[in-house]
């Protein structure tokens, strides 16, 4: 199986020119929807919607008001993963503002795995916590949430698809309150929301009902915004708004999240681009590598020697996780070269880490544009993860093959699984796999395509256009950062930089400026970019700051020779 090769569809044509900006911006607003008589305030995104609009909200309040009044201790039950882990910090927060006595749990991703356990339910209810909260898990624990201790409450908030059975209908995990955008019976307008998302909507209703003090939804949004950010949430409506927001307000965050953010460099306040790819991957490291209860201890750390603490420990999980990462993937990479092509990546190696099979499965399906289902052995099950491509939706895939499966859940883009570590279940598996992937889509060959905003001479690659850019953040899925074509590149000079020599700094003219351009992780390239060398390139522009000094400079995205670039 090769990698897919890449197409670049590139605006044509003249966008309508918006009054006070530059002819870039223009192409931008033009290439993702926005008309100059819409005004600049379309871009901000929201609205924010009414919480009480969700269904189930009401019954959720209701028992979190019981439970507050009569005094009973609260559990607040989270997730091993980024998402998880903020939307539990963001109800511990608010319930401890509240006056209860809160205990936070998260399963071990290797010995629990993901979701409601029911050996959990019943070691809270022996401890005394009658009443349990989940954050991006439950509504697909039907047994659990059925066999849970006699008289424990439970309210699941969550955002993952549920059960659907063969005639299409929902099966929701029988608790007092399911709270989920997903249900089919659910009105509320958007139904983006991450984890953190429903979990920030149950404190708002809680703080409109007075049940805790005014002011504490708000103070929660930074940990919104790094949860949503994290899970690949579409940064469009209601959420686009929400991490605009919490971005807004980091100088409020709390102590911990602020300490791993500035060990990360994020020491002017992160971009929605350093949440996704400096400061989320340091709280996943936890629950990947090791415990997600030192994210979460990060995430709620207020002392300022707990929180470089909490931080360094999350900063050396981190460098783990990558070590990890290079080894799974270099094995990864070459197992789907050697393979046959075919619609579907679907491989497994007990050598890998278990908390990492989730990062192999989506830069195999970045690079070679297929759906990918990567599992590691864990105990006495493998466990996998699935990444989508090619507008899979990876649910609907695992629940066409659940009769081999133990568990399965997720999103679209996005899901995990475990089967038995049996030969015969595992081929049967990936034979299943290629067979309804195939079915679900066109038969042609998988590509990579790079969608661009706009074309531009280097003279434009300023600070000053760089400024005017951030009008589009926050970015990430669903509104990626401002791809940028630059064309008849001239190859000035190449170096590779970083630790061990793995990124590579190229510099370019094309006669009206001259430009520095960064390919992370990609030296290879050097070998391919000779001095005076002509190119097309794609980047993303950012301003750089460096000692009290900002400059303009490039990410390079791809390139190709001069010449080949398509419009569309």
């Amino acid at each position: 199986m090769k990698p897919a090769p890449r197409t670049w569809v590139v605006p044509a044509g003249l966008a309508p020119a918006w009054p006070g900006r530059s002819a870039v911006f223009a192409q931008v607003a033009a290439r993702r929807g926005f008309a100059p008589d819409q005004g600049e305030a379309a871009l901000l995104g929201g609205p924010e919607h009414d919480p009480l609009g969700l269904a189930d909200m009401e019954q959720a309040i209701a028992v979190v008001a019981e439970a507050l009044r009569a005094q009973r201790p609260i559990a607040v039950y989270g997730d091993y993963d980024a998402d998880g882990v903020t939307g539990a910090a963001v109800l511990v927060r608010a319930l401890t503002a509240a006056g209860a006595t809160v205990r936070p749990y998260i399963p071990h991703r290797e010995a629990e795995g993901y979701g409601l356990n029911l050996d959990a339910l019943r070691e809270l209810d022996r401890a005394g916590f009658s009443t349990v909260v989940t954050v991006d898990c439950g509504t697909t624990a039907l047994e659990v949430a059925r066999e849970r201790p006699r008289g424990q409450r439970l309210v699941v908030t969550d955002h993952h698809l549920p059960v659907t059975d063969a005639d299409g209908a929902q099966r929701l995990a029988p608790a007092d309150a399911v709270v989920n955008p997903r249900r089919q019976d659910d009105g509320y307008p958007f139904k983006g929301l991450a984890g953190v998302g429903v979990a920030y909507k149950l404190v708002q209703a809680l703080e409109t009902g007075g049940l805790i003090p005014p002011g504490t939804a708000a103070a929660q949004l930074p940990l919104v915004a790094l949860g949503t950010v994290a899970d690949c949430m579409p940064l469009t409506g209601e959420n686009r708004l929400l991490v605009r927001l919490g971005l807004g307000s980091w100088a409020e965050a709390p102590r911990g999240l602020r300490a791993l953010a500035e060990l990360a460099g994020c020491r002017q306040g992160p971009s929605s681009s350093d949440l996704a790819f400096s400061v989320a991957p340091r709280i996943n490291a936890a629950g990947r590598m090791e415990d997600a209860l030192v994210a979460l201890s990060c995430c709620l750390a207020e002392d300022d020697r707990e929180a470089r603490s909490a931080a360094a420990e999350l900063e050396a999980l981190n460098q783990r996780r990558r070590s990890a990462l290079a080894e799974a993937l270099q094995v990864a990479r070459r197992d789907v070269t050697a393979a046959a092509d075919g619609p579907v990546i679907a491989l497994g190696d007990p050598a890998f880490a278990p908390g990492i099979v989730g990062l192999v499965a989506g830069r195999l399906a970045e690079e070679f544009a297929r759906p990918a289902f990567v599992h590691s052995q864990a105990g006495d099950e493998w466990r996998g993860s699935a990444r989508g491509a090619g507008g899979v939706n990876v649910v609907a895939v695992l629940q066409a093959c659940s009769a081999l499966l133990r568990r399965f859940g997720g999103h679209a883009a996005a899901g995990g699984f475990s089967l038995a570590p049996d030969p015969a279940v595992v081929a049967a598996f990936h034979e299943r796999l290629a067979t309804v992937v195939q079915a679900s889509t066109d038969a042609g060959q998988p590509t990579r395509t790079f969608t661009v905003d706009a074309v531009c001479t280097l003279e434009w690659c300023t600070t000053q256009l760089a400024d005017e850019l951030s009008a589009f953040e926050p970015v990430g899925q669903g509104n990626p950062p401002v791809l940028l074509c630059g064309r008849d590149l001239r190859v000035v000079a190449t170096s590779p930089f970083g630790a061990s020599a793995q990124h590579l700094r190229v510099h370019v003219d094309d006669g009206t400026g001259v430009a520095e351009a960064l390919a992370f992780n990609r030296p290879q390239l050097r070998a391919h970019l000779p001095t005076g060398r002509r190119v097309d390139g794609l980047f993303v522009l950012e301003a750089d700051e460096w000692q009290g000094r900002r400059r303009a400079r490039l990410l390079l995205r791809d390139l190709r020779p001069s010449g080949l670039s398509r419009t569309g």
